[in-house]
């Protein structure tokens, strides 16, 4: 059941994880029995049709877990929770991520204890919007675990995750450069790219700029989701990336047929972003005010569709709405970067709006003030370019940029 629910093949996973709880009841085997649940419940949420039902067994399953002092059951439940779009609190989900932690420390399970949980605080860091904390949590997470767990992607727990905030950060080298290496150590057996990776090549040819091999690796995207379904801000991402490239709402299409229809608030982004491309702006306008107050889409994503809805209210001649609308934008997109704070810019430009005051922080990039506090802590180029997992010429590049911005 655990093999195939790695590999994201559900009704397998299902099906043998139900004849696992039975003979497991039959044997009177409890530990057992609650072991094939957490296989149930995580292969569940796998699923965007049947993710409620994952949530709630896993919920369930951790509490039983919890009782029984079967710790690495627990801890497996509450990171497979955690890792879904999960309607919680942010507090909630720290004490989740907490417990999550203990279980596993108290199960001995480093991969847990360590990468996931670093994993959750950036997710934490990304609802808040807070880039350059998402990015910190990520990278002392791949320092202090080099990718014990053997996951879909390869040995590094963290890489598409860390790819994606490069991305996000306009740090298009290093996203590039962790891309080839899990696309290289993905294993051989495999008939087909994952689609996290095709998604993740598509994106950053997007961000290079380069329109043709974007096409092309767009109908990679497409044949290697074909049948599943895609959560939403997979969808929006390479939407947005593949709109930056000049490819067509028409190209972009397909990707939205298996979109998962939940949480809705991406799919008013995407269908928003979609429609304000082909020029239909009063269409496009709603959708993105419903994205604007959809809770379950993190602060800068919101902010992304405040800009949106500024840019449909411009087409209309409607400055001043505009303005308004654009205002909440500056304070969701303040701890942000890269493409999202570029297009605030743009629009703020096009409105003759005053930039805010500069200060260190608004000057230098998540990824350079990264960099200044460790020069600050006097490492050389060399020793950032290993803390960071980045080219010694990347880390000098950056240094010359903080010297010519300050």
């Amino acid at each position: 059941a655990q093999s195939y629910m790695l590999r994201d093949l559900t009704e397998p996973a299902l099906r043998w994880a139900d004849h696992a709880v039975v003979l497991a009841e039959r044997l009177k085997l409890p530990d057992i029995r609650i072991t094939a649940l957490v296989e149930k419940g995580s292969a569940l949420v796998n699923d965007p049709a049947q993710v409620d039902a994952g949530r709630a067994l896993l919920r369930e399953v951790a509490d039983d877990a919890e009782k029984a002092g079967v710790w690495l059951a627990k801890a497996r439940a509450l990171n497979n929770l955690l890792s879904t779009p999960y309607p919680l609190s942010a507090d909630e989900q720290r004490d989740l991520l907490e417990h999550m932690r203990i279980a596993a420390e108290k199960a001995g399970f480093d991969s847990l204890a360590v990468a996931a949980y670093f994993q959750g605080r950036a997710s934490l860091a990304i609802h808040d919007g807070d880039l350059t904390a998402a990015i910190a949590a990520i990278d002392d997470g791949r320092r202090r675990d080099q990718g014990v767990l053997r996951t879909t992607q390869g040995e590094d727990y963290h890489g598409a995750f860390r790819a994606g905030l490069a991305l996000e950060a306009g740090d298009v080298e290093l996203a590039d450069s962790i891309a080839r290496t899990l696309l290289e150590a993905s294993p051989g057996i495999r008939k087909k790219t994952p689609v996290g990776l095709a998604g993740l090549a598509f994106h950053v040819a997007c961000r290079r700029g380069d329109r043709s091999a974007a096409r092309e690796l767009l109908a990679g995207v497409l044949r290697a989701s074909h049948g599943r379904k895609l959560w939403g801000d997979y969808v929006h991402d390479l939407v947005s990336a593949g709109l930056s490239v000049g490819l067509s709402p028409a190209d972009l299409r397909p990707l939205t047929s298996d979109m998962s229809p939940a949480p809705d608030g991406w799919r008013c982004l995407v269908t928003a972003q979609l429609a304000e491309a082909e020029h239909r702006y009063a269409v496009a306008l709603a959708d993105y005010q419903r994205a604007m107050l959809s809770v379950d889409l993190p602060v800068a994503v919101r902010g992304t569709a405040h800009v949106g809805a500024a840019r449909c209210l411009l087409a209309q001649d409607r400055r001043n709405e505009a303005s308004g609308v654009l205002e909440p934008a500056q304070r969701m997109l303040a701890r942000w970067d890269g493409w999202r704070v570029a297009e605030l810019a743009a629009v703020r430009e096009r409105l003759g709006l005053r930039s805010p005051a500069s200060t260190v922080d608004s000057v230098l990039t998540p990824r350079e003030l990264e960099v200044a506090r460790l020069l600050a802590e006097g490492l050389t180029n060399a020793e950032l370019a290993r803390r960071l997992f980045i080219s010694p010429r990347t880390a000098a590049v950056h240094v010359s940029n903080i010297l010519s911005k300050l």
